[in-house]
């Protein structure tokens, strides 16, 4: 059984069909169903997959191809280390990602799916779709076909609605998916995913909607008289969390203390350096330090022998760290998700610099977050900040088990 999107989407005639939806609308499900079916209708035809990372692909798009053809009752072979799909009697699916766009070469499809494009910058996207067009020219007797399924992340920023909405060139026609049009998800998914953003993604994320990104400040769910708290630190304090952002001349730390669950905080510094900072950590001598840095400290350094996550641990500090930073949006949605339910608290008397930067910064003409060349500023706060709360209560998008029938 499709949801009355996906059918629209999978039996589109135009050559460049998007169905653009929020979490859990079946857009990928539409996708995979409609890159079968195309070549199930023309015997020999290949077909393109593509998503942001491999590991995307490895996780939905293959166990999502695999499952349609056993529905559908169809053989096939899939050759995980080529990423292939092969359907016996027909053609193959060939998986590739946007980021190894340089792998976007040396084989023809003629027809394509291109998966949440919208995730990546306006520019990145824009090369990624002509590497796929430049790919999807097998020679067939019916017209060669291109879809889109997305969420619009980037908003009216994006490469998705400059192309399909603002130019809108003959052949891209626009299907639109609800999550609530999947009768398929958990009672409470909505509810969820209204839990996990602050209300203006909410409901991109819920209805599919295209919004501004950039007519707001960042961290528009922020109040200084709302989320202000007189709370400091005390002995009773076990740990002092501390976000922090690495820069020459400028290197901003903020500390944090957790109540019921709540990320507060309670004071912050500025440092000329790496060295520095772990000088001025002994301001907290009676209680434990857990540090959140840039994750890209690991390379960088101030010390001729260490890297400056080095020095760190080597003062008998203790690192919390991924391996690399997180999404920047991803970041960014996860500190607004808590502001927008009250999950933040700040001392805006002891952090008045956080607390300017979070009311403050902006995003550029490109729709990415403004960054300056002089430091401190007010990224290098919200950027600190957002390391040790990303870590801590990162946004998790509902999962849910989708079994349908055709």
């Amino acid at each position: 059984m499709l949801t009355e999107p996906q059918e629209e989407f999978i039996f589109s005639e135009a050559k460049y069909p998007a169905i653009i939806g929020g979490l859990g609308s079946g857009k990928s499900k539409g996708g995979t169903m409609r890159l079968i079916m195309l070549m199930l209708s023309d015997q020999g035809a290949n077909g393109g997959y593509y998503m942001p990372t491999y590991d995307l692909l490895r996780l939905r798009a293959l166990p999502g191809i695999e499952a349609d053809l056993e529905q559908m009752g169809l053989s096939y072979t899939t050759n995980r280390s080529e990423y292939t799909v092969k359907i016996h009697g027909y053609g193959q699916i060939i998986l590739r990602s946007y980021d190894r766009p340089e792998r976007i070469i040396a084989y023809e499809t003629a027809h394509s799916i291109v998966d949440e494009l919208d995730t990546i910058t306006k520019e990145k996207a824009a090369t990624v779709w002509r590497k796929i067009t430049e790919r999807n020219r097998q020679n067939r007797q019916g017209k060669n076909t291109i879809g889109l399924v997305t969420t619009p992340d980037q908003g009216f920023n994006g490469f998705v609605y400059e192309k399909w909405e603002k130019v809108k060139a003959d052949g891209f026609v626009t299907y639109k998916a609800s999550t609530t049009s999947n009768p398929f998800l958990p009672s409470d998914y909505v509810e969820q995913i209204r839990s996990n953003y602050d209300p203006l993604l909410a409901e991109m994320y819920i209805n599919g909607d295209y919004v501004s990104l950039i007519a707001n400040k960042i961290y528009h769910a922020f109040s200084r008289k709302k989320h202000h708290t007189g709370r400091e630190i005390t002995q009773a304090d076990a740990i002092i969390h501390m976000g922090l952002d690495f820069n020459v001349g400028g290197t901003c730390a903020s500390a944090w203390v957790i109540e019921q669950n709540k990320p507060v905080a309670v004071d912050e510094f500025v440092s000329h350096d790496t060295e520095d900072f772990i000088n001025k950590l002994s301001r907290y001598v009676r209680h434990k330090v857990i540090v959140y840095p840039d994750a890209s400290g690991r390379a960088g350094r101030t010390n001729a022998s260490l890297s400056d996550i080095g020095m760190i641990e080597a003062a008998g500090y203790q690192v919390s760290a991924p391996k690399a930073n997180p999404a920047v949006r991803d970041r960014i949605n996860a500190v607004n998700g808590l502001f927008a339910h009250d999950g933040i608290l700040i001392n805006t008397d002891k952090c008045p610099l956080l607390t300017h930067a979070f009311e403050t910064q902006g995003y550029n003409a490109k729709g990415e977050p403004e960054k300056f060349a002089e430091h401190p500023a007010l990224d290098d706060w919200t950027d600190g900040a957002g390391y040790f709360i990303n870590q801590k209560w990162p946004i998790v998008r509902p999962a849910f088990h989708l079994n349908m029938r055709f």
